[in-house]
């Protein structure tokens, strides 16, 4: 057995010299510094959003080189936003995250809830999450939220126990193994992710999923934005065999730097069907209902790395799992993370 490589302190430590440096600021005062720091990035260090921009080329394909910059520089900006919200969570009482807070469709909410057996919130990496974890977090009893597993790990778990704080559990998708090349070692991690969703459901919880980002290389080719990329189906998958209703939502910073979350109506597999084409249908149908708001908010939409390329339009699909016995490590193999 090999032993775990060596990580070094000093991205921890940057971390939480971040988190000390902003709680010497207010909300505002932070904010004030994004415009010259994206300003900044995405001139010295344009080639790490590489992948970012060309994401946003196929979102948005009808700008020209100085609209493309732009909306560059704005979307760093409300990712450094993002990352602002993550850093002071753990000096914000609740009650100021519900102040900046706007529902709407929290009937549908209800509504998912009332099939009894769970409800998994599906949705892109879009928009302003920390806000509604941390102002929700008693509205969303066990509230759980799948999320790519870091490293360092000293940075991960730092996030894991700011999300636990604000009520929020994460359950950890370890993306090493599948980077290195070990299928087994990755069946085993993705297995042990799929146990700890079920037992959520199980619990009638929530888990929230994203379905924009195949972590794992072992999603579908699907079309999205008129383009193939490839797309996890675990979020539906799981759907189907639990029973648990699918509620698409989206969490979006407003002009004045509030949050307007916004539930569309469950969606559930029809007959509880477990095979590749209900599966598959359905995933069609969230994509198509998320694609249209990415296009209207670019700038909000945070896929660092490229979705889109000649590989994935090569690629074939990868099989849907069928037996439910054995499903635990496939769906996991499929499962998109909230946040990453």
């Amino acid at each position: 057995m090999t032993s775990a490589p060596r990580e070094s302190w000093w991205p921890y430590l940057g971390l939480r010299g971040a988190e000390l440096g902003l709680r010497a600021l207010t909300r505002k005062g932070a904010y004030r510094l994004t415009a010259p720091l994206a300003a900044l990035l995405t001139w010295g260090w344009r080639s790490h959003f590489r992948g970012l921009e060309a994401n946003l080329r196929v979102a948005r394909p009808g700008l020209d080189a100085t609209g493309r910059r732009r909306l560059l520089r704005a979307n760093v900006r409300n990712f450094l936003k993002a990352w602002i919200d993550v850093l002071q969570m753990p000096h914000r009482p609740t009650a100021a995250w519900r102040g900046w807070l706007q529902t709407e469709g929290y009937e549908n909410l209800t509504a998912a809830r009332s099939h009894g057996r769970g409800v998994i919130i599906v949705s892109f990496h879009l928009g302003a999450w920390e806000s509604v974890i941390a102002s929700l977090n008693d509205v969303f009893p066990g509230l759980a939220l799948l999320a790519e597993r870091v490293r360092p790990i000293r940075c991960f778990n730092w996030f894991a126990k700011t999300r636990l704080r604000a009520g929020c559990q994460v359950i950890p998708l370890d993306c090493d193994a599948a980077r290195a090349g070990d299928v087994a070692a990755a069946q085993r991690a993705g297995a042990a992710s799929a146990r700890a969703v079920y037992r959520v459901l199980r619990q009638r919880g929530v888990v929230v999923i994203a379905i924009d980002r195949d972590l794992l290389g072992t999603g579908t080719v699907l079309p999205f934005f008129g383009h193939q990329a490839s797309i996890p189906l675990g979020a539906v998958e799981i759907a189907a065999r639990t029973g648990a209703a699918i509620l698409p939502v989206t969490i979006l910073r407003t002009a004045e730097d509030a949050y307007r979350a916004r539930a569309y109506p469950p969606i559930t597999v029809p007959g509880g069907r477990t095979d590749p084409e209900a599966v598959r249908a359905v995933t069609l149908r969230l994509l198509s209902l998320l694609e249209p708001v990415v296009t209207a908010h670019a700038d909000q939409w945070h896929v660092l790395s490229p979705l889109f390329g000649p590989a994935v339009e090569r690629a074939g699909p990868a099989p849907v799992a069928a037996a439910a016995t054995t499903a635990a490590p496939r769906d996991a193999a499929r499962i998109g993370p909230a946040t990453g």
